[in-house]
């Protein structure tokens, strides 16, 4: 009796479901669609224009020399969305596209080395960002062993968003390696 009871109820579910579905513009045709349409809509407009941020050189610093013991370029890095964000930092030396800020030619520019650092010299790889906050950081150029001196670096510093998909600001470091007689 309770197999019998438990078919009849299989049954009329399955019958109730041919129901539904046999409209030729079902409910979820109807309602489902354009809802999921507008909530995709929405929160991908939202993202795109939620992240909004500056990095820059303190004191627009992007140009500096730099004796063999190295030297700091002091940044920051502003939140200008509406909520919090976390930014992972990265640097990329770009001396093939590069220009040389005295007209140089960029085919002996050489490779230096950067760590990004806060105030208490602690090594960092991303930092979180209030809305509408700035945070000051710095990037510690060495010169490698051998480097030839007189030369240029350029480096591009990219502090890409958690938050928002394909969004990173950047700027530019061109760092002159200075002849340590002449200093």
């Amino acid at each position: 009796m309770r197999t019998k009871s438990i078919l009849e109820k299989a049954l009329k579910f399955v019958h109730n479901c041919k129901f539904i579905f046999s409209f030729k513009t079902n409910i979820f045709q109807k309602s489902v669609f354009p809802f999921l349409f507008f909530l995709i809509s929405t929160i991908s407009f939202a993202q795109s224009g939620s992240c909004n941020g500056t990095l820059i050189v303190e004191n627009n610093g992007n140009i500096r020399s730099t004796p063999l013991d190295g030297t700091y370029y002091s940044m920051v890095l502003t939140n200008n969305s509406s909520s919090t964000d976390t930014f992972m930092l990265s640097v990329k030396n770009i001396n093939a596209s590069c220009a040389n800020t005295d007209g140089s030619s960029t085919t002996g520019n050489v490779i230096i080395n950067t760590d990004f650092i806060d105030s208490e010299r602690n090594s960092l790889t991303e930092i979180t960002v209030n809305a509408g906050q700035s945070v000051n950081f710095y990037i510690h150029i060495t010169v490698p062993v051998g480097t030839s001196i007189q030369k240029w670096s350029c480096n591009q510093v990219t502090a890409t968003s958690k938050n928002c998909t394909n969004y990173a600001i950047d700027t530019v470091l061109h760092t002159y390696v200075i002849n340590p007689v002449n200093d």
